[in-house]
C-alpha cells in the first residue's frame, strides 16, 4: 500500500517537473521570438541603409515609408524647427547608434558562447561595421573636427543641425571605444575608431575652457544657447563625461602604440581624475538631484563611471568608483516597477503625430514613446555596474516582463533599442 502510494507521488512529482520544465522552455522560446521580432523591427522600420543610422519615432508603419517624415535639406540648413533638430525624428541618432552598437557587441559574445556558426557571427560583425560607419558619419559630417552631430537625414546626408549635446557625445564616444576594443573591429576599422576618439578628445581640449563657459561649441563655432554642451562646471551626474572621453582616448592611443598621444591623454585624464571621482560620489548626498534625474541621465552617468572603473589604475579611486556604481544601480532599480506599469498602460502601437504640425515630439504620444525607452534605460543602468553584479532576479523578471509586453512589429518608439540592449546585456551576464 505504502509502496504504491509512494510510486503515485513520485509519478505526479515527475509529471509536474516535466510540465514546469516544458513551460520554462516555452517561455524562453517566446522571449527569444519576441527579441527576434524586436531586432527585425529595428532593422526594418528604424534603420536607413543610406546613412547607417537609426531614427527616433515613426509616423507610419507603411512598408518602405517609415522614415519618409525626416527633415529635408532645406529644413536642416535653415535649422527648422530649431538648432538641435528636436522633435524631428533624428535628434538622438548618436545615442541610438551607440545603444545598438553596444547591443551588437554583446549579441556577438552571446552567440559565440552558445556555439553559433561562422555565418551568423559574420552577419553580426557586418551589422556592427555598418552601425559604426553611421556613427563615423555623425563624427565627420559637419566638417568641424570632433563635433558629434545628433543625426543626419537620408534626404540630406551631407548636412546636420549645428547643436549637439553631452548626451550624444557620451553614447557615441563610449560605444566607439567598446567597438575599438571588441572582436568586431578589424585592421581597417580600428584606426578609424581611434581617430574619432582622438578628434572628440582634442575638441574638448580646444574648446572646453573658462572663456567658452566650458562649452565644446556648435559645429559653426557658436556657443550652445541652452547649456547642454558644457563639459565642466556641471552637475554631479555629468562630472564623469569629460574624464571618460580622455580615458578612452588614452586607452586607444596606448593600444595603437602612439607614445605621444598616450602621454598627452594620460596627462589630461589624471589632471581631473580625482576631482571627477569625488564629485560623482557626491551624488549619494544630493537627494534633490537624484529626484530630478531622468533615467537617461542615470544611464549616461553609469556608463561613464563604468569605463573609468575599468581603466582606473589608482586603487583608492577604483574603490570609490565601485561604491558610486553600486549606489546608482540600487537607486535606479527602485524605478523599475513604476516604469513597467507605465509601459503596460500605453498603446505602444500608436504612431507619432506629424511633427511639423504637432511642433515636435509633444503631447500624449511623447509619454507612449518614452515608456519602452525608460524601461530599457533603467535595466541597462543596473546591468552596467561592472564592479559588482547588481542585476538581481527582480531586475531580470521586470526586464523579461517589459520585453514580453510590446508587439514589436508595430512599435513606433526607439525605446525598442534600449530594451534589446538590456536583453543582450542581461544575456551576457548569464541572466537570460
Amino acid at each position: 500500500m505504502f509502496s504504491r502510494r509512494r510510486k503515485v507521488i513520485f509519478a505526479i512529482a515527475a509529471t509536474v517537473v516535466f510540465f514546469l520544465g516544458n513551460l520554462s522552455s516555452a517561455t524562453e522560446a517566446t522571449l527569444e521570438s519576441q527579441v527576434d521580432s524586436a531586432w527585425n523591427a529595428i532593422w526594418t522600420n528604424f534603420y536607413s541603409s543610406q546613412t547607417n543610422l537609426f531614427y527616433d519615432f515613426l509616423e507610419t508603419l507603411d512598408p518602405g515609408a517609415t522614415l519618409d517624415s525626416l527633415p529635408t535639406p532645406e529644413e536642416v540648413k535653415s535649422l527648422d524647427p530649431n538648432p538641435c533638430g528636436y522633435g524631428t525624428g533624428m535628434e538622438d541618432c548618436a545615442i541610438s547608434g551607440g545603444i545598438i552598437l553596444d547591443a551588437l557587441i554583446d549579441r556577438y559574445a552571446n552567440e559565440q558562447a552558445r556555439g553559433a556558426d561562422a555565418t551568423s557571427l559574420d552577419r553580426i560583425k557586418s551589422q556592427a561595421k555598418d552601425v559604426f560607419t553611421g556613427l563615423e558619419l555623425l563624427a565627420t559630417v559637419s566638417g568641424s573636427p570632433g563635433f558629434v552631430a545628433r543625426g543626419v537625414s537620408p534626404k540630406a546626408p551631407d548636412v546636420c543641425y549645428i547643436n549637439s549635446s553631452r548626451d550624444q557625445v557620451t553614447h557615441l564616444t563610449l560605444a566607439v571605444w567598446e567597438y575599438f576594443r571588441s572582436q568586431l573591429s578589424d585592421e581597417e576599422t580600428r584606426p578609424r575608431a581611434a581617430a574619432i576618439l582622438f578628434a572628440v578628445a582634442d575638441r574638448m581640449t580646444r574648446n572646453v575652457t573658462p572663456e567658452n563657459d566650458y562649452d565644446f561649441l556648435c559645429s559653426d563655432g557658436s556657443h550652445c544657447r541652452i547649456g547642454i554642451c558644457r563639459m565642466a562646471n556641471v552637475e554631479d551626474h555629468e562630472a564623469a563625461r569629460l574624464t571618460a572621453i580622455y580615458a578612452v582616448a588614452w586607452d586607444a592611443a596606448k593600444t595603437l602604440g602612439d607614445v605621444d598621444k598616450t602621454a598627452e591623454y594620460w596627462e589630461r585624464w589624471r589632471a581631473i581624475a580625482s576631482e571627477t571621482v569625488a564629485q560623482s560620489a557626491h551624488i549619494m548626498e544630493n537627494e534633490d538631484l537624484l529626484r530630478r534625474m531622468p533615467p537617461y541621465a542615470y544611464l549616461q552617468m553609469q556608463e561613464s563611471l563604468n569605463v573609468l572603473y575599468r581603466l582606473e589604475t589608482d586603487s583608492a579611486l577604483k574603490d570609490a568608483l565601485a561604491k558610486t556604481l553600486a549606489f546608482i544601480s540600487n537607486r535606479v532599480a527602485a524605478r523599475q516597477e513604476g516604469a513597467l506599469k507605465k509601459l503596460k498602460s500605453r498603446d505602444l502601437t500608436a504612431v507619432a503625430p506629424d511633427w511639423r504640425k504637432a511642433g515636435g515630439l509633444n503631447g500624449d504620444y511623447r509619454v507612449t514613446w518614452y515608456a519602452p525607452r525608460e524601461c530599457g534605460e533603467i535595466a541597462l543602468t543596473i546591468a552596467s555596474n561592472c564592479a559588482r553584479d547588481s542585476f538581481d532576479e527582480r531586475a531580470v523578471e521586470t526586464l523579461r516582463d517589459a520585453l514580453m509586453t510590446p508587439d514589436f512589429s508595430k512599435i513606433t518608439s526607439c525605446g525598442v533599442f534600449h530594451l534589446v540592449g538590456a536583453y543582450e546585456k542581461a544575456r551576457r551576464l548569464g541572466k537570460l
